[in-house]
């Protein structure tokens, strides 16, 4: 089934990321496929997650298994296993523990806002880890926020209301970080808001018929813009905390850019100029995406070459798209302050 602007959707790909740097000198590694010399010896993605999307009827879609998102391919760079959590699953080597709607404000200020968001994902990380020691060795890669805002707008909130709401998505990941490093993390790295304007499912539920709502990529503008406002609001937070722990390495990552990016080397990369904002997976209107009849439906066609698409079902990239922008953090690119650790990243891809 499919959503409307009412419906507690999730839209984006959000995780909490732990790559551990436990030397491979200690403990059994053999139980592990690693590239020899590799410091990366687990992987643990928490967060809301595009893989389980929230429908009305609390389904997510078919087409969600076996899709490659960012975490997907972080594990595989540093050559690591990432398996979906279940109960008794063991934590050793990586475990990817996604919860479906989760947002970074709690119940209370869901009610006060009439806002309907599911467990938040800082508590129930709360609950997973927080009898397990956080090791100074790890990276820390945390992403949350975006479903609180989608949340909002797809439940009919105006711009004004909704941008009420960025302080205190914010500082409420920025807690999450101070959490983090009174935990003993000294490696951060926190990524920013995709351009949501440039996505066919912003682009098909808010349309406007006056060209100048739109910006040079042909993406909704005041959505973009919003998502830069976030950014702005998250990159002064970081650097607070930079300045109240000079010695945690904070680095921001700029989904934002990254995927830009991809739109203006399209050619180069080889995406296809014609599906720059048209699902792969979809069907109906001008970026093939219904609401009515997502991907994964009965009938619902995919494209012949995902690998020539940067969108897959509307609301999540596609594989190549996630690839390229995980090449560039890994390399460098999109990162504020540069990675400070670069001989660790010799075993990627």
């Amino acid at each position: 089934m499919g959503f409307r602007r009412n419906n507690t959707s999730s839209f984006m790909m959000f995780s909490l990321v732990f790559l551990s740097l436990v030397s491979l000198g200690s403990g059994n590694v053999d139980q592990v496929a690693q590239v020899k010399g590799c410091p990366f010896r687990s992987i643990y993605s928490f967060g809301d997650s595009s893989s389980l999307l929230d429908f009305k009827d609390g389904r997510s879609s078919s087409s969600d298994q076996g899709l490659q998102q960012v975490v997907d391919y972080l594990a595989y760079a540093f050559h690591l296993p990432l398996d979906p959590y279940e109960e008794g699953t063991k934590l050793d080597y990586g475990v990817n523990f996604a919860v479906r709607g989760a947002t970074a404000l709690d119940s209370t200020f869901s009610r006060r806002t009439t806002l309907h968001c599911r467990q938040p994902t800082i508590l129930f990380t709360h609950k997973l880890i927080g009898s397990r020691p956080i090791l100074m060795h790890y990276v820390h890669h945390l992403q949350i926020g975006a479903n609180d805002y989608n949340y909002a707008f797809f439940q009919g909130k105006t711009m004004n209301e909704v941008v009420g709401y960025v302080p205190e998505v914010v500082q409420t990941i920025k807690d999450a970080l101070k959490r983090l490093i009174h935990m003993g993390a000294v490696n951060l790295i926190v990524p920013g808001s995709l351009p949501m304007g440039c996505l066919p499912s912003y682009l098909t539920m808010f349309p406007s018929d006056d060209r100048r709502n739109y910006d040079k990529n042909k993406c909704r503008e005041g959505y973009n813009n919003f998502a830069r406002l976030h950014n702005n609001h998250l990159e002064q937070a970081l650097t607070e905390l930079r300045f109240e722990h000079p010695r945690v390495h904070i680095v921001y990552a700029s989904y934002y850019d990254a995927f830009i990016a991809l739109l203006r080397n399209r050619a180069v990369l080889g995406f296809q100029k014609s599906s720059l904002r048209k699902a792969c997976c979809g069907n109906g209107g001008s970026y093939n995406f219904d609401s009515s009849r997502m991907c994964g439906a009965e009938g619902v066609p995919v494209c012949s070459d995902p690998t020539k698409h940067v969108h897959w079902d509307g609301i999540r990239l596609t594989e190549e798209a996630y690839k390229l922008m995980v090449e560039g953090f890994i390399s460098g690119n999109f990162v504020r302050p540069k990675l400070r650790i670069p001989e660790r990243w010799h075993c990627v891809m």
